[in-house]
C-alpha cells in the first residue's frame, strides 16, 4: 500500500469504525485505513478483563468530557470518550441486546429507507456468529431474591437472547469469560494477522478534513500529517466528536462556524443537533443483612415494562443488583449502607433532545456537549423516570424481599409525591452511556438530515459518516450492539453489497 494513502479512510476505530474497516477490507480488494487517537488495546489488561471497565476514564486511555450545566438539575456526571481501539466497547460494561424491530420501524418512518427490520436483523445475525455472547447468570440468593420480587409483581422470566417484551431475564453479554468482546478483541485481533489490505494507523490524531478543488473530500489531517483518500472518508468518531471533526472542517450551521472564524463548506443545520440518550437514575434501599457478591458481574438480571400501557415496547429498562448505585446519590449528599439493592433504570426512547457544539477551532478541545435533560415539552422522559421510581419501590416492598429490603436511602422515605421524587431526579439523573442522533439519518430534502439513507453526507461528495450519531430516533436498548450493526452495514453499503 502506498504510504499515507488508500482507498477508504476511516476516521474512528471504535464500535462501528473497527467493524467496518475490517469487513470492507474482507468485502473488497480496496485499501482501508483505520485511524484511532489512541493505542492499541493489545497488552491492556485493564480493557481486556470487562470487569475493570471503571478504570478506564481516569486512565491515559481515556477522557471525561463535562457538560453545560443544566439551570436546574445534576451538573456533576459527565461523558466519558475512550483513547483506544474499540472505543466505548473498549469501556462499556458488554450489555448485548438486539434492539426491537419497532425501531427500525421508526427509523424508516423517520426517513431512513432500507433500515426497517427485516434488513436490519441480517446484519445483527452475521455479528453474532462473530461477536461471542454469553448469559450471564448467578446461583446467589441475594441475585435469586430479586427474580422473587419480579415474579411477585407479575413480571415473567424472560429469554433476552430472543425477541421479547415485558420481563425480567439475564444479562445478555459480548464477552468470554472476563475477556471483553470489543469491536477491536473481535474484528482487529491479532493485529498482526490483518488482512494485507487493511492498515490500522494508532496513535493518530483527525484534526480537519481534507477537501479536494471541486469540494469533495480527498482526506484528513492528522496529528502525523496528512492521510490521503483515493475513493471515500467515513467517519467514526461517535455521536460527540463526530460532529465536532465536521464542523471544524467547515460542515456543520454556518451561523455556529462563522463565530469561530471557520470557513462554511457546507451549511448543514443538523450536524451537531438532535443529541439522543438513555438519562439514568435509581433507587438505593439498604439490606438487612450481608449480602453475598458475584465477582464477575454483581447485577442479577434486566426488567423491561410499560409506565405508560399503551407503549408499544417496553418504555423502561432496569437493572437490579445487590449492590448499591451510587455515582450520583452519593455526592448528592445521599447515605449509604455497607450492603443494599438499586434499581438503576433508564428511559428507552427518550425524547429530550440536547446538542453538540464547538468550544473553539482548536481540534484538541472537547466538544461543547449540552444533553438537555428533560426539555421534552410535554414531560414524557420525567414521566417515565417517576414511574421508574414507582415501580422499583413497589419491587423492593414485595414479599420476596422481606428480611432483606432496609430503608430506603434515594430517594428516601419522605420522598412521596411527584414533586418531590421528580426533584430528587433531576439532582441525581446522569447519563446511561448511550449518546446518538447528532448526524441524523434521514431524507436528504429534510434540513434536518446529515446524511442519507447510504450514509453519505448530503452534499459533500467523498464523506460518509457510520456510527451512533447518524441514529435518527434511540433504540430502545442498550446501543453498543447497534453501533456494531450500523459498521457493518456501512461496509456492505460502500461494497455495494447491501440487501
Amino acid at each position: 500500500m502506498d504510504a499515507l494513502e488508500f482507498d477508504y479512510v476511516i476516521v474512528g476505530g471504535g464500535g462501528a469504525g473497527a467493524v467496518l474497516a475490517r469487513t470492507l477490507a474482507e468485502q473488497t480488494s480496496a485499501t482501508v485505513a483505520l485511524l484511532e487517537i489512541g493505542p492499541s488495546d493489545a497488552g491492556h489488561d485493564e480493557v481486556l478483563d470487562f470487569r475493570r471497565y471503571r478504570e478506564i476514564p481516569a486512565s491515559p486511555l481515556g477522557t471525561r468530557v463535562p457538560i453545560v450545566p443544566p439551570a436546574r438539575g445534576n451538573k456533576r456526571f459527565s461523558y466519558p470518550i475512550s483513547r483506544v481501539l474499540g472505543g466505548s466497547t473498549s469501556q462499556n460494561t458488554c450489555i448485548w441486546f438486539r434492539p426491537p424491530a419497532s425501531d427500525f420501524d421508526d427509523w424508516v418512518a423517520a426517513g431512513a429507507a432500507g433500515w426497517g427490520p427485516d434488513a436490519i436483523f441480517r446484519h445483527f445475525d452475521a455479528l453474532e456468529g462473530r461477536v461471542h455472547v454469553e448469559t450471564q447468570t448467578s446461583d446467589l440468593d441475594s441475585h435469586r431474591v430479586l427474580y422473587d420480587a419480579a415474579k411477585d409483581e407479575g413480571f415473567e422470566r424472560i429469554d433476552l437472547s430472543k425477541s421479547f417484551d415485558t420481563g425480567m431475564g439475564d444479562y445478555r453479554m459480548s464477552k468470554s469469560g472476563v475477556l471483553r468482546q470489543s469491536s477491536s478483541v473481535v474484528f482487529l485481533h491479532p493485529l498482526e494477522a490483518l488482512p494485507a489490505n487493511l492498515a490500522v494507523l494508532t496513535e493518530t490524531a483527525a484534526q480537519r478534513l481534507i477537501f479536494a478543488p471541486d469540494g469533495s473530500v480527498s482526506g484528513v489531517a492528522t496529528s502525523r500529517g496528512p492521510v490521503r483518500a483515493r475513493r471515500e472518508v467515513v467517519l467514526c468518531l461517535g455521536a460527540l466528536e463526530t460532529p465536532k471533526l465536521l464542523m471544524l472542517s467547515g460542515i456543520g450551521p454556518a451561523q455556529e462556524l462563522q463565530k469561530f472564524g471557520i470557513q462554511v463548506r457546507r451549511d448543514l443545520p443538523g450536524v451537531g443537533a438532535h443529541l439522543l440518550d438513555h438519562p439514568a437514575a435509581c433507587v438505593n434501599i439498604a439490606a438487612s443483612r450481608k449480602l453475598a457478591r458475584d465477582e464477575l458481574w454483581n447485577y442479577a438480571g434486566v426488567l423491561f415494562t410499560r409506565i405508560e400501557p399503551d407503549a408499544p415496547w417496553p418504555d423502561i429498562e432496569i437493572q437490579l443488583g445487590p449492590e448499591l448505585f451510587e455515582q450520583q446519590t452519593a455526592p448528592a449528599g445521599y447515605p449509604s449502607s455497607p450492603d443494599g439493592f438499586a434499581a438503576y433504570f433508564t428511559v428507552n426512547r427518550a425524547r429530550s433532545e440536547g446538542s453538540v457544539t464547538l468550544a473553539s477551532p482548536d481540534p484538541n478541545d472537547l466538544p461543547r456537549v449540552d444533553p438537555a435533560y428533560f426539555s421534552d415539552p410535554d414531560g414524557y422522559d420525567m414521566r417515565i423516570m417517576v414511574g421508574g421510581v414507582r415501580t422499583a419501590r413497589r419491587l423492593f416492598a414485595t414479599p420476596a424481599m422481606r428480611g432483606w429490603a432496609g430503608i430506603e436511602l434515594a430517594p428516601g422515605a419522605d420522598c412521596v409525591d411527584d414533586e418531590a421524587i421528580e426533584s430528587y431526579i433531576r439532582e441525581t439523573a446522569t447519563t446511561g452511556y448511550h449518546p446518538g442522533g447528532t448526524c441524523r439519518m434521514g431524507d436528504p430534502a429534510d434540513p434536518r438530515t446529515v446524511v442519507d439513507p447510504s450514509l453519505r453526507v448530503v452534499g459533500v461528495p467523498g464523506l460518509r459518516v457510520a456510527d451512533a450519531s447518524v441514529m435518527p430516533t434511540m433504540v430502545s436498548v442498550n446501543i453498543a450492539p447497534t453501533c456494531f450493526m450500523i459498521g457493518h452495514r456501512a461496509a456492505t453499503l460502500i461494497a455495494g453489497k447491501a440487501a
